[in-house]
């Protein structure tokens, strides 16, 4: 939460991100690099990470479909002081930490019934950073594959109940706000399936982390208040690149940076 109110402060270097894709050929791949890396004016240290992503044959080998390292770096000296494989562990709380932050800034107490489409690693940290934020009344969970055992899991760890729906569609008709955490290869909702009663609907969308990948289609995102973890970064890598593409959408129409809410500047 700090951190987000630093940024939006302009106190934060964020560079844009670095991109490698891994193309299938008969040696390697599929998958995808990112490395990232910020640094918090003032602080003792900055971080770069390295992290791999959707390598999916892994599954095959018995190994999780993405890897990470991070190197901490002291910011007095230049030397590095710490290497860590992480495994995604990191990333994931981080992930599930920027999604506590949105709840409690842009939900609101009567939006008691969270969806989660997608329910890995990711999903399971959003669950706990949304009950540590606000006790909600009811987990809705939809997945491909494993939406049974993410909501045994959760409401046996959270005393909450959870329900699996059918179709993203079920999900979308009962959640006052949804999770989406997926590969990102396609759209994974639709604007008719959003209630249209009670207190509003609010979807944080953690797919999109590389200019292929799309969770919320066009006109769910310019009927939407639209608030960016980083606008320079989402327009290019994230949800908002989509719609300025396809010219439905521009920059103007974000409605606030998350840190701008954090300090107060701007509504949620």
């Amino acid at each position: 939460e700090a951190a987000f109110g630093a940024l939006a402060r302009g106190k934060v270097d964020v560079p844009m991100p670095m991109h490698i894709t891994i193309d299938e050929t008969a040696d390697a791949g599929p998958g995808d690099c990112h490395i990232k890396g910020g640094y918090v004016s003032g602080t003792p240290t900055f971080t770069v990470k390295l992290a791999t992503v959707s390598f999916y044959k892994n599954s095959e080998r018995g190994l999780p479909p993405g890897s990470g390292v991070f190197c901490v770096v002291n910011a007095v000296t230049g030397a590095p002081l710490a290497v860590m494989q992480e495994n995604r562990f990191m990333t994931d709380l981080r992930t599930g930490a920027a999604g506590a932050v949105s709840i409690k800034h842009c939900t609101s107490e009567q939006q008691s019934t969270v969806g989660f489409i997608g329910c890995g690693a990711i999903a399971r940290n959003m669950a706990r950073a949304t009950a540590a934020v606000r006790k909600f009344e009811t987990g809705v969970a939809y997945a491909f594959d494993g939406a049974e055992e993410f909501a045994a899991e959760m409401e046996a760890e959270l005393g909450i109940p959870f329900v699996v729906a059918s179709t993203a569609e079920e999900l979308c008709g009962k959640s006052d706000v949804i999770f989406t955490q997926t590969p990102g290869g396609s759209t994974v909702l639709e604007l008719d399936w959003l209630k249209k009663n009670g207190p509003g609907v609010t979807i944080i969308a953690s797919g999109s982390d590389q200019p292929t990948k799309q969770e919320i289609p066009n006109d769910v995102l310019k009927a939407s208040k639209y608030i960016s973890d980083l606008t320079k970064q989402t327009s290019k890598v994230g949800e908002l690149r989509a719609p300025i593409q396809a010219g439905v959408m521009t920059e103007d129409d974000v409605h606030a940076e998350l840190g701008e809410i954090v300090n107060g500047d701007k509504p949620g």
